[in-house]
């Protein structure tokens, strides 16, 4: 067994409660909760899934056959998608049998006028705990490129391509519909094979270097974020929030090296599967408690009592996750693709 890079389960560990914060959102995308966060969640939604793909690229392998290859795969990320995707279906089931609910959930959709194009988009289109499908195709993407791609910058060069080609596909033939898992899945490639480009460079990055490094990142980060604002043409936008992810990602991983050992990022970033599947599920339970049952108005508070309440809402939602996390390990590790055993086992997730 190969020994855990602690780095990477920090930068995992980041990534999860970037996921936490940007899931303060409603279903719809509205921050109707605390809406002097949006321009930072819009920010973080600019790279903190390709930071999970870019991850991937330093811990896939191809060398198993590609039958045991793929069952590995669905077990680790098809299964957990489909037992924990059902949650997102209880929405447009509770909105058609009280269509009064509609106003309480805070939301703009037409759950119960749609049901059936609901139960599509979760259980074919892949679009419930999208990144589980789109990261299971991405890996089957990845598979056969990674055999024929020795060089790093054959495995850039693949990967920028196939990002662009998923960005370009997604933005300019709207009316070409594949399922959502599949275009995303090209980009989840894509970002697989940058990460194996940069595996053995960022292995050998020392801390002062990776320092000042992640301050650069950080700035040409914000820079472009910033640009997004200020863009009117969409192609442009979409142009600048693609490129806006690379240095987003490389911030990340130079903190996460900068930090180098962090126990407490360290076990979510191990556990990150299972932080994830009941991530947005945790945050509605976080948000109901905040909002509805203490009464705490974060709408109409000032935009740094907003950042007091969403640093709080995100530690106690981390500490559900962190119980969750027990509980399913210890009652149902299979959801998880984890072995039963005697002892509670550290799950060896993908994500």
């Amino acid at each position: 067994m190969h020994q855990r890079v602690h780095w990477i389960d920090i930068a995992k560990g980041l990534g999860i409660i970037l996921v936490c914060f940007g899931h303060i959102r409603n279903g719809s995308g509205e921050s109707v909760w605390l809406p002097a966060l949006n321009p930072a969640i819009n920010a973080v939604y600019l790279f903190h899934m390709p930071l999970f793909f870019f991850l991937g690229g330093f811990t896939f392998s191809s060398k198993r056959p590609f039958t045991d290859f793929l069952k590995v795969k669905a077990k680790t990320l098809l299964i957990p998608y489909y037992v924990f995707s059902l949650y997102f279906l209880a929405k447009p089931i509770a909105v058609l049998l009280s269509p009064s609910l509609s106003s309480e959930l805070r939301t703009n959709q037409s759950y119960a006028s749609n049901i059936g194009e609901q139960f599509y988009n979760i259980l074919i289109n892949g679009s419930g705990l999208w990144f589980l499908w789109a990261y299971f195709v991405g890996e089957v993407i990845a598979y056969p490129l990674s055999k024929k791609l020795f060089t790093p910058w054959k495995l850039a060069s693949c990967g920028f391509a196939l990002i662009a080609a998923s960005v370009a596909f997604s933005s300019c033939l709207p009316l070409l519909k594949l399922p959502f898992c599949i275009v995303m899945g090209v980009e989840v490639a894509g970002y697989i094979l940058l990460g194996m480009a940069c595996r053995s460079s960022f292995m050998t990055i020392k801390r002062v270097p990776s320092l000042a490094w992640c301050f650069i990142m950080l700035a040409g980060f914000l820079i472009l974020a910033f640009a997004i604002t200020q863009i009117g043409p969409r192609g442009w936008r979409i142009a600048c929030s693609t490129v806006a992810a690379f240095p987003g990602v490389a911030f990340a991983v130079f903190l996460s090296i900068t930090i180098q050992k962090n126990r407490m990022l360290e076990h979510i970033g191990r556990h990150s599967l299972s932080f994830y599947v009941v991530n947005a599920f945790t945050l509605n339970i976080g948000k109901i408690v905040f909002f509805k049952m203490l009464h705490i108005d974060g709408e109409h508070a000032s935009p740094f009592l907003q950042w007091v309440y969403a640093i709080i809402l995100v530690a106690f939602c981390l500490a559900l996750l962190w119980l969750e996390d027990l509980l399913i390990r210890a009652l149902i590790p299979w959801s998880v693709g984890v072995k039963r055993k005697k002892k509670i086992q550290l799950e060896t997730d993908t994500i």
